[in-house]
């Protein structure tokens, strides 16, 4: 039940993180939390959950999101492969790495789409991801209820 609640209080407020501040991903650092500490079928619903609310949200056509949160996992992935996922460094690396495939999938959504792209709107969105992220992500962790955490993860 606790579990449920939180996803739910930090869904609702990344959908207003959202609102304020469009183009950067508030549910990221989210992904990143349940991969290090909830079980895989947590992280799958969850992703699905924001998955659906970004492509349903967003202005672009199908598949931004899906590319979005397969990147983000790639890069979650490989990044704990190489460096402590509860680390701020890996974290503000994550940051950047997230701005520079924001720049790439709406190019990409901008390019298929025969749309204008905005470069000055679109660097400063990437900009405010990789800032926030890191942040998000550190707000987000020592938040999250100790009760949730599962330690069974391989050292």
């Amino acid at each position: 039940m606790l579990a449920a609640l939180w996803w739910t209080i930090f869904t609702v407020c990344g959908i207003w993180g959202q609102a304020l501040v469009p183009g950067v991903d508030f549910f990221a650092p989210g992904m990143a939390i349940s991969l290090r500490w909830q079980r895989p079928g947590t992280t799958l619903i969850l992703t699905l959950v924001w998955v659906a609310i970004q492509e349903g949200a967003g202005g672009l056509a199908f598949g931004y999101g899906i590319l979005w949160y397969a990147l983000l996992f790639g890069l979650l992935t490989v990044g704990r492969w190489l460096l402590d996922p509860g680390s701020l460094q890996f974290q503000a690396l994550l940051g950047v790495g997230l701005g520079l495939t924001h720049f790439l999938l709406l190019y990409l959504m901008a390019v298929l789409e025969m749309r204008a792209f905005p470069l000055g709107r679109v660097a400063l969105e990437c900009l405010l991801q990789a800032l926030i992220y890191p942040a998000l992500w550190y707000l987000a962790s020592n938040l999250f209820p100790e009760r949730l955490k599962h330690y069974d993860e391989p050292a």
